[in-house]
């Protein structure tokens, strides 16, 4: 009986050696560059664990600005500055530069970007992502009026028409009026 439970332990450890040495020489074989693409199970992993980093509450909270008017313009304004660099004019994730990064930029227009609650896309607006290209935006806190209507301007982009987009690219070539309502940006 002794030796019995001995060999269950043995052979547990070597399948738990193999498993971890198979998932290291697949990760070691993907390299970890941003040019290879991450394997199904990489990219599953990621999103898990990002998706358990945003606190719950989160889940339910709603754009307080929501039915107030946002300024559109003004809104893509901001998101011209500070947000379409990665994830393009339009939001569809296409950066303006010709650099590859991982993880890729969102999507905006994406289903799975228009799923997310108000406050879930608040929440990766002002906390980052670590470990991505993603940065932290203003102060601490669950009142920046600013990043509220950049939510507003995600919500609207799979309705932008060229037309505002237009209106949009001219204002972000003024200035933005920081002087007048300034905020902070936490690279």
């Amino acid at each position: 009986m002794k030796q019995r439970i001995v060999n269950v332990w043995a052979a547990l450890s070597f399948i738990g050696f193999v498993t971890v040495a198979v998932v290291g020489l697949i990760m070691w074989s993907h390299s970890f560059n941003s040019r290879a693409k991450p394997s199904e199970m990489e990219a599953s992993v990621a999103m898990k664990a990002h998706d358990s980093s945003i606190p719950d509450r989160y889940e339910t909270m709603k754009n307080p600005l929501a039915n107030s008017g946002i300024n559109l313009v003004e809104a893509g304004g901001h998101y011209e500055e500070h947000c379409a660099a990665c994830h393009g004019d339009s939001g569809n994730g296409e950066p303006k530069f010709h650099g590859l990064m991982y993880p890729r930029p969102s999507n905006l227009l994406s289903k799975d970007t228009q799923e997310m609650s108000d406050g879930e896309i608040y929440f990766i607006i002002k906390q980052g992502i670590r470990y991505s290209g993603m940065p932290a935006f203003g102060k601490p806190g669950d009142d920046d009026e600013h990043a509220w209507k950049m939510v507003a301007y995600v919500r609207h982009l799979p309705q932008l028409t060229r037309a505002e987009e237009q209106q949009v690219l001219q204002q972000s070539q003024e200035p933005m009026g920081h002087e007048d309502a300034p905020h902070e940006h936490s690279h």
